[in-house]
């Protein structure tokens, strides 16, 4: 069975969401409530934008605050160019179209425009999984390129990297073997020590100090806390073969609902847990 023989209206979820009005901190306890990456925003069931973890995660790197989570609306931050396709778009258009855009989800609407669903990379996964298995080795796909912080440096540098590489994940490796790993799902909590409330506030009021903050550009202003990579990471990544078959990652990724894996060329197994022996990051897979 081929892909193109798949329409998106026969796989997608329903969509998660959100009135534009509604606060960001609305939108990080439904993202946790829910388990899930995106909310589409609508208003009179039309989409009219969509926030991801990884917007959030953008936010709290952002100046210094002068609001909590709760004070500010989603529309302020959302994503408004929105990718949409219609219910009876190909399935193999629909990837390639996700591809050109470097994105990982598409808005599903029907004929008048209004939301129908949201079909994300899960989906397509999940698709591959059950239809072209035995196709293709992890190997021919996985990203070699491997960006790490150590356990105990400060998770601003997590936030620095995902910000200027584009990327949703971060893996938390000590000599050389991988640890954890950081992403979008793990940063939502540090919502909950952004901001102060007080509009011009900087939790000091001498000026000396907030001076001197508001040229550490590279600190994210938006977490009160000083927190270490350790601290917010996922420990115990799930690691496989680079030799397994790329179903096989993806059946993992679907069972556990993660989206990321690590890959070592020396494991001759798809191991659930970091290894006692040493190995050390060779790749990872993202879906």
């Amino acid at each position: 069975m081929h892909a193109k023989w798949f329409d998106v209206k026969s796989i997608t979820q329903k969509a998660i969401t959100l009135g534009p009005d509604k606060t960001l901190m609305n939108a990080r306890n439904t993202m946790m409530r829910y388990n899930i990456s995106r909310i589409v925003v609508v208003r009179d069931r039309k989409p009219v934008g969509i926030l991801t973890e990884k917007d959030i995660a953008r936010f709290l790197y952002s100046e210094v605050p002068s609001r909590r989570l709760g004070e500010i609306t989603v529309d302020e931050i959302m994503s408004k160019n929105l990718v949409t396709v219609d219910e009876g778009s190909d399935l193999r258009k629909c990837a390639k179209l996700m591809l050109e855009k470097g994105i990982s989800s598409l808005i599903v609407v029907n004929r008048r425009k209004n939301l129908e669903a949201i079909f994300t990379k899960s989906d397509l996964l999940h698709t591959y999984v059950e239809n072209l298995a035995g196709g293709h080795q992890i190997r021919e796909f996985m990203t070699k390129r491997v960006l790490t912080v150590s356990p105990d440096e400060a998770v601003h540098m997590a936030i620095l990297l995902m910000n200027s590489h584009k990327v949703s994940r971060i893996v938390v490796a000590k000599d050389g073997r991988p640890v954890g790993m950081i992403t979008g799902r793990d940063l939502l909590p540090l919502g909950a020590v952004y901001g102060t409330g007080t509009f011009g506030s900087y939790w000091t009021l001498r000026k000396d100090l907030i001076a001197q903050r508001k040229k550490q550009a590279y600190i994210p202003s938006g977490v009160k806390a000083i927190f270490i990579a350790s601290d917010v990471m996922t420990p115990n990544p799930l690691t496989i073969s680079d030799d397994a078959d790329l179903a096989d990652a993806g059946y993992i990724m679907l069972r556990n609902r993660i989206f990321h894996l690590d890959f070592r060329s020396l494991a001759p197994t798809v191991a659930f847990s970091v290894p006692s022996r040493a190995r050390t990051v060779s790749a990872q897979f993202v879906s």
